[in-house]
């Protein structure tokens, strides 16, 4: 996480991070993807509008020091409480060592009108994993967030299973439907992985379109289909998902 969502995140709302580090599951081949640093917020009740006329007010005072980092904010539709996800790209760790004056100059604008509305506050990095993952970058307003917990048995085999599927869907001259990411911290609930399916908006959601393992079976068979889905589930502790929004008057996504 850059020094400039420190400012805004560590410093203005008093996060304390909490990370450990995942096995590397991933083979250290795979080309790697940049980093991705999401902090969550859940809302204290009845305090939604202060919060976000305190993200205005401090991305206003941001952009007149002339900062240069961009973001995106969504907010959770379903799932307990009221939550808000803030997250960042990183070319690599060494963005973390980088001081934002920025910032810096608008942190007591966080403290004090951010700070208050905020009943907690969660950050983890996780890596693209551009092997699996669609080419284009993501542009859409709905998501939907896959979460994957793996066990220590057969937990190493997900991924393999996930580039047989794709690997599939690309001789069915498919291309992967999302984008795949590899947790680099978490805490002991954490998930391993997560995977975002991008939609223009809701409707788009309600069309109905091949499944995973119909499409593994119709262009590999049903052996196959078994195969790989019981090696998939075999993988797995736990597995949620939640659908977000993007909140365009929250975010800056470019320059």
């Amino acid at each position: 996480m850059e020094k400039r969502m420190k400012y805004l995140v560590a410093v203005s709302l008093g996060l304390v991070l909490n990370w450990s580090l995942v096995s590397l599951i991933t083979a250290q081949t795979e080309p790697q993807g940049p980093l991705l640093s999401v902090t969550e917020f859940t809302i204290k009740p009845g305090h939604e509008m202060q919060f976000r006329e305190g993200v205005k007010a401090w991305t206003a005072c941001y952009l007149e020091n002339k900062g240069d980092w961009t973001w995106r904010m969504w907010k959770r539709q379903q799932g307990e409480g009221n939550v808000y996800v803030l997250a960042s790209d990183m070319i690599n760790w060494a963005e973390m060592d980088k001081t934002d004056e920025s910032g810096k100059n608008c942190q007591m604008l966080g403290m004090n009108m951010i700070n208050p509305h905020i009943e907690k506050a969660t950050n983890h990095i996780s890596r693209f994993q551009p092997g699996n993952s669609k080419g284009t970058p993501l542009a859409e307003d709905i998501i939907r967030v896959a979460f994957y917990k793996v066990n220590s048995t057969n937990g190493h085999r997900m991924m393999e299973v996930v580039k047989d599927v794709e690997s599939i869907r690309k001789g069915a001259n498919l291309e992967p439907a999302g984008y795949w990411y590899q947790w680099q911290t978490s805490g002991p609930e954490s998930p391993n992985y997560h995977y975002v399916i991008p939609y223009k908006n809701f409707a788009a959601m309600d069309m109905e379109q091949e499944g995973v393992w119909q499409t593994v079976e119709k262009n590999a068979g049903k052996a196959k289909r078994d195969e790989l889905q019981a090696a998939f589930r075999s993988s797995l502790e736990s597995s949620w998902s939640y659908l977000y929004k993007l909140d365009k008057d929250l975010s800056r996504p470019s320059k």
